[in-house]
């Protein structure tokens, strides 16, 4: 896990001071129409009169559609995007405002304003509700699955990190992870607490940290490091368990920032050597969520063949800097996933849309900050939201996670969050709940749990037909679900995840109309209707509209 604070966020304004080109455009070059509208929407924007923004925001846009590209283009529409976006987003109108930025994107790569463009692809994916509905099944076989050594055809492994202090593991937790200074430790020393959990009925996550970042890498690749890489993965072959190897993560977030071609070199060598020597050890490739500003996950990622699994350090905090625990700007916030955008879902789906079509995921550690040591700060209810919010949903919306360790220690330096499940609790109480309550995570080596599939592509004969639905909105809005069955409401629920059970004997044979309607107090509001047929044989499936 690192800690180091993520820099250079300070130097993005240009989002922000960019509306001043308003005033800079020359009147020659520009459509004579746009001199009518341009001040009605300056005063709109000036004012914060969202439906007026819209309105004439809309009308630049027409008068420009079929002009071809020239700055000026480029600099007046990129400024009314922005305004537009704001306007929809503050209407609830999450689907315009994204349809907004994505119009807005092509403007700003034009202009050459590289910064604006990464926040408005960041800000897509954190303002997106992704509204869906959920139901519980046995059949599993559309649960993406890659062939990779040790990954389960479905369902999520789940455990927490050993700490010195012996954290117990619960009775049904199938996973845990242990950590260790590539060229400084030698694993075979701490035999006496990873034995005990090679007795086949865990999968063991071993990380591999880099102690001197870019040095341990240069060290690695000297052959003076060949003996003990390969004592290394001698002895993890000797583990009677599926080990993970984790190779220097969070390498895009290191202090000493991971050097790209060097990393790669480094961890091309140890994966050759673990091959060669260990068929029980599959390799991982694990960033941190969010990169330095001046990186990007895919410049260290080694290449498929190399890489079975891609993990992820996946931190959710109500504030960027412990140290200073305030409120950030919103742009900073979007981007880095605190505060009002403080939803680990969302913070997930950038590592699953890149690589989550290819390779299983697993999220290699992950904590909710629940207090700051050495501050009387109690984030004890945000922190037991995101928990549920994680354990809930993680594998629901994203069923190519096979995997996720709780980052289960508190390290006891000052002005650092507080993570640990086992020292609080409320924390550890809501940690079991939320595993008990997903019927997806692995309970038993070898046994696969039922899974979440879309609504739309429930076919299956279960007595009771279990659905659930995700709408996460920035800022906790409130959200209420309410589920009809034939126009009849079934069940109304304010409550994440909004679950519906339908019992599948009172539903008669033929065709009915399932109905879900999700409302949140801002004004959003989405309609998801389904139809539901039930068979002779009492298989049912449905088919969304």
């Amino acid at each position: 896990m690192r800690f180091n604070v993520r820099k250079n966020l300070h130097m993005i304004l240009l989002s922000i001071l960019v509306s001043s080109l308003f005033s800079v455009c020359t009147f020659g070059a520009i459509p004579s129409p746009y001199w009518k509208v341009q001040q009605p929407f300056i005063t709109a924007r000036d004012s914060g009169n969202n439906a007026d923004i819209i309105k004439y925001g809309k009308e630049i846009v027409a008068i420009f559609k079929d002009k071809p590209m020239d700055k000026n283009k480029a600099e007046i529409l990129y400024t009314t995007y922005e305004a537009m976006y704001k306007s929809y987003e503050n209407t609830a109108d999450y689907g315009n405002a994204i349809e907004i930025l994505k119009a807005q994107i092509p403007y700003g790569e034009y202009l050459g304003y590289a910064d604006g463009v990464k926040l408005a692809k960041e800000r897509i994916n954190k303002i997106n509700p992704m509204t869906q509905v959920y139901a519980v099944t046995q059949n599993t076989a559309s649960i993406p699955f890659y062939g990779m050594k040790n990954e389960p055809k479905s369902g999520t492994y789940f455990g927490r990190v050993y700490s010195s202090g012996g954290v117990a593991t619960m009775e049904n937790e199938t996973a845990v992870s242990f950590y260790f200074e590539c060229l400084q430790d030698n694993l075979e020393d701490f035999d006496y607490m990873l034995r005990p959990y090679a007795d086949g009925t865990r999968l063991i996550h071993i990380a591999m940290n880099m102690p001197g970042e870019n040095d341990s890498l240069k060290l690695i690749m000297q052959p003076t490091s060949d003996a003990y890489l390969k004592e290394t993965m001698e002895y993890l072959k000797s583990l009677d368990a599926p080990v993970l190897l984790r190779i220097g993560g969070e390498m895009n977030v290191w202090q000493n920032l991971g050097d790209s071609s060097l990393y790669k070199q480094a961890y091309i060598k140890i994966a050759n050597i673990a091959r060669q020597t260990a068929p029980n050890v599959a390799l991982v490739f694990s960033p941190n969520d969010v990169s330095n500003w001046n990186v990007d996950i895919a410049d260290y990622y080694p290449g498929d063949n190399y890489v079975d699994w891609v993990g992820v350090s996946l931190y959710t905090n109500k504030y960027r800097n412990p140290q200073n625990p305030l409120v950030g700007k919103d742009f900073e916030e979007m981007y880095y996933g605190n505060g009002a955008y403080a939803n680990p879902l969302t913070r997930l789906k950038n590592i699953v849309d890149r690589y989550g079509s290819k390779k299983p995921i697993i999220i290699t550690e992950c904590g909710i900050g629940y207090g700051i040591n050495g501050k009387s700060l109690d984030l004890n209810s945000f922190a037991k939201e995101r928990i549920q919010m994680l354990y809930t949903y993680a594998n629901m919306l994203y069923p190519q996670v096979k995997g996720i360790i709780y980052f289960d220690v508190d390290l006891g330096s000052s002005n650092k969050y507080l993570y640990s499940l086992s020292n609080n609790k409320q924390m550890m109480n809501q940690y079991q709940a939320s595993v008990e309550n997903n019927e997806s995570f692995i309970l038993q080596m070898g046994v696969s749990p039922k899974a979440y599939v879309k609504a739309g592509s429930y076919q299956d004969n279960l007595p009771v037909i279990e659905l659930a639905t995700y709408c996460i909105l920035p800022r906790d809005v409130p959200v209420t679900v309410e589920y009809s069955l034939d126009g009849k409401k079934v069940t109304s629920e304010g409550k994440i995840p909004y679950t519906c059970n339908l019992d599948a004997s009172a539903v008669s044979t033929g065709i009915h109309e399932l109905k879900v309607v999700i409302k949140a107090t801002n004004g959003y509001n989405k309609i998801k209707a389904y139809t539901l047929t039930k068979h002779e044989n009492n298989l049912v499936n449905i088919k969304e509209k």
